[in-house]
């Protein structure tokens, strides 16, 4: 499948999540619309305001005629606030272009997410600028570089849960994935769709509890990773790497956790771009040992029922095939 497909794919993967922040977004900007209602703005600029995302669906004259009556903003809040409406309209105007990350090569993967993370805070940072200003709290000096990005470390708990999440398109030489690590918080959805050539199990190296880590080289099998509510990653990779899938539900043990594993026929002895040969085996020996069952020690192993409960769990282990 071409790579433009599966970027369509893999934005299907994370649109409950695009659809959250939308919301988001439109919550505030129809809240700036309700503040700016009294300052002699037309309906026209309100209808502007909800951008392309509301469009058709709210009835901008009577939403004016009722909030007109209601508006009470000092005039030096008005030049913020329609700062962050402007910057908000400009998110909105972007389109799922603000969730899909196209790296050229060699472009380092962790400062390029920092970056669109970024980008994709502006929308907090308009809510911050409103709310100061409403107050009367804004001050030229202080606040206004907000509205130039907020950095994801500067996310609330409230506002990362809010993310909408990223597409990753990026080339096989380029996919060091523990690069975003950092970001993997509070319902984060990560799809990293790779081209060419790929080290094989680099995906092993994201394998925490809570998280959801799902690498596959077929675009039909991402409805989990959809339907899971917590943090989560993905990889549509080129055949020929391991595939597999870490449930955080499906058990409190790594290995329980291994509901998929299917590690390649050959074990590549090459590097890929910056990626050498030792540290791809490192990694897919990382994945080998998360998923491996674990046998009993002491008496239990010299038990005949613990042996036979030993050898029940290594021909069901998922970490022997391939």
């Amino acid at each position: 499948m071409p790579s433009e497909d599966l970027t369509k794919v893999a934005l299907n993967a994370i649109r409950p999540r695009l659809e959250i922040y939308h919301s988001a977004v439109a919550t505030t900007t129809e809240h700036i619309r309700g503040l700016l209602a009294g300052t002699g703005e037309t309906s026209e600029d309100q209808s502007v305001a909800l951008g392309n995302f509301a469009s058709g669906h709210v009835d901008v004259e009577r939403f004016s005629a009722f909030t007109r009556r209601a508006a009470k903003l000092q005039p030096e809040a008005e030049s913020p606030i329609r700062a962050a409406q402007r910057a908000l309209e400009d998110l909105l105007h972007m389109g799922d272009s603000l969730f899909v990350l196209k790296l050229v090569r060699g472009a380092n993967l962790g400062a390029m997410v920092a970056d669109r993370l970024a980008t994709i805070g502006n929308a907090f940072a308009a809510a911050h600028v409103v709310e100061l200003a409403a107050q009367g709290e804004y001050t030229e000096e202080r606040n206004k570089l907000l509205l130039g990005g907020l950095s994801y470390e500067a996310w609330s708990h409230a506002e990362r849960a809010l993310a909408p999440g990223l597409v990753v398109e990026l080339d096989g030489a380029d996919f060091t994935p523990a690069q975003v690590v950092p970001y993997l918080d509070t319902g984060m959805k990560i799809v990293f769709v790779v081209n060419g050539d790929a080290p094989a199990a680099a995906l092993a190296r994201l394998v925490t509890p809570g998280v959801l880590v799902q690498q596959t080289s077929t675009e039909s099998e991402l409805d989990a990773f959809t339907s899971w509510e917590g943090t989560a990653v993905a990889a549509l990779l080129p055949k020929g790497v391991a595939t597999f899938f870490h449930d955080p539900s499906a058990g409190e043990t790594t290995y329980e956790r291994f509901t998929k594993l299917e590690l390649p026929s050959e074990i590549r002895k090459r590097a890929i771009g910056g990626i050498s040969a030792d540290q791809q085996a490192e990694d897919l020996g990382l994945l080998k040992t998360l998923a491996v069952v674990p046998l009993p020690t002491g008496e239990a192993a010299s038990d005949p029922a613990g042996k036979l409960s030993a050898w029940l769990l290594s021909q069901t282990s998922l970490a022997g095939n391939g």
